[in-house]
């Protein structure tokens, strides 16, 4: 393989292996991307939904708590408990699923979640000695404790830091995702710049291929074409102008061979 096939040839498989590299190259990006988004989500859908499960936790023991020692239905009492175990219980399963960054506020949380845990208890204390010091046909109407104060004074403030400190988790999560969007947006450059790079690459070869084609192929055929009809026409010599080389510069000669053995019958 010689001239101008050779060439031909080499330009347009350089342009092939060219896309396949580059095709492969974003490729991988793309799948490294899709990893990374899908990891994304699933974090902040998990974040969210731990979040979710400790507050509702926590405000299934606050509406045990307002039925238990401000409407003073006994019935709730050991809803109070099992409320609060319930909560610590979610806290404790967020601290092992979210990222260990946000250690000291899961500290915190824990704190408040055995404070909590621990006002539930002296609630139920508290109710047990006096239901106990009272007949049963008093116990309705004369309950010296009062649960409305010590709900607002001693539960609701706990409450509120607590599920202050709940956010405070679910913003530290959402927050620790800014680093890996970065880098997913790293990678969406590095995905798209082989692209960018094989069709600016692309470009300049197609562009040698066009100057290359027109110079040394396509000008060549047409100044033999015009010599050609100017020797039959006028039987002026064969003498094309123009740079002729490997198989069109065989062409010429053997056309030039050929018109100067030849001689054209008078008209």
């Amino acid at each position: 393989m010689t001239g101008i096939r050779k060439r031909v040839t080499i330009g347009f498989l350089s342009i092939i292996v060219l896309l396949f590299f580059s095709g492969l190259v974003s490729l991988f990006e793309l799948n490294h991307m899709s990893t990374d988004i899908d990891s994304i989500l699933s974090s902040n859908h998990q974040g969210i939904a731990l979040t979710e499960g400790m507050l509702d936790a926590i405000r299934a023991n606050d509406r045990a708590v307002i039925r238990y020692a401000v409407l003073r239905d006994v019935a709730y009492a050991d809803s109070c408990r099992v409320s609060a175990t319930n909560f610590a219980s979610k806290v404790h399963s967020a601290r092992e699923q979210i990222s260990s960054s946000a250690t000291t506020l899961f500290d915190s949380l824990e704190a408040s979640a055995m404070r909590l845990a621990t006002l539930v208890e002296e609630l139920r204390a508290s109710r047990q000695v006096e239901l106990s010091l009272l007949p049963d046909s008093l116990r309705a109407d004369t309950l010296t404790f009062n649960g409305s104060d010590w709900y607002n004074n001693e539960y609701h403030p706990a409450y509120n830091t607590a599920s202050n400190q709940i956010l405070q988790v679910l913003t530290h999560a959402q927050s620790s995702l800014s680093p890996r969007a970065e880098r997913l947006s790293r990678n969406a450059y590095r995905a798209v710049t082989p692209v960018f790079i094989s069709l600016v690459v692309m470009i300049i070869i197609l562009m040698m291929f066009y100057y290359f084609i027109l110079i040394y192929t396509v000008k060549p055929i047409v100044e033999m074409n015009k010599s050609l009809a100017d020797w039959i026409r006028y039987r002026l010599p064969f003498a094309p102008k123009a740079e002729y080389r490997d198989e069109i510069a065989e062409l010429r000669d053997k056309i030039e061979s050929v018109t100067t053995n030849t001689k054209l019958p008078t008209k």
